[in-house]
């Protein structure tokens, strides 16, 4: 009897471990199924955040020849400026001679009558100038007053025999 209990007592210990060999093997073959599924979704999400990327990566492509073509735009501009920087430059200078040379024609007449004129002041009286200007442009103005233009002359009677009535 005693081997009889320990023939059952073996029989039970052998299903015990071979229940707990079976669960275990349902266990891990869950978690490997459940591992797979896993694996399968972290793929397809791979795939689309793939697919993102490279839409990003285009995208991106796209942004940075559009920043290139601007640069090259400001470039450009950046050069125009200069350019119009440079012709403004020219053009003050070509001012600044006019100018000089103006200056020179107007004060002409007063260094000649200045003879008597302290000659270390360089500088012209802006006074006397401006009297300058002013007869000047009197004097023009009494000549075109004493030239009428021909529309609005008055008709005289002729004194030349030749022209007739």
């Amino acid at each position: 009897m005693a081997w009889d209990i320990a023939a059952y007592a073996i029989a039970v210990a052998v299903l015990t471990v071979a229940a707990a060999l079976t669960i275990g093997i349902v266990k891990v073959a869950r978690s490997l199924a459940l591992l797979e599924h896993t694996i399968a979704n972290v793929g397809r999400e791979a795939e689309v955040s793939l697919s993102q990327c490279k839409e990003l990566a285009g995208e991106a492509r796209e942004a940075i020849a559009a920043s290139k073509r601007k640069l090259q735009g400001f470039a450009t501009l950046a050069e125009g400026a200069r350019a119009l920087g440079d012709a403004a430059q020219a053009a003050a200078q070509a001012a600044v001679s006019v100018t000089e040379l103006y200056r020179e024609c107007l004060t002409a007449p007063f260094q000649a009558t200045s003879g008597n004129r302290d000659r270390q002041s360089d500088d012209l009286d802006l006074a006397d100038i401006g009297r300058r200007i002013w007869t000047m442009w009197r004097k023009r103005s009494d000549k075109e007053q004493e030239q009428p233009s021909d529309s609005c002359r008055q008709p005289r009677p002729s004194a030349d025999p030749s022209e007739g009535e």
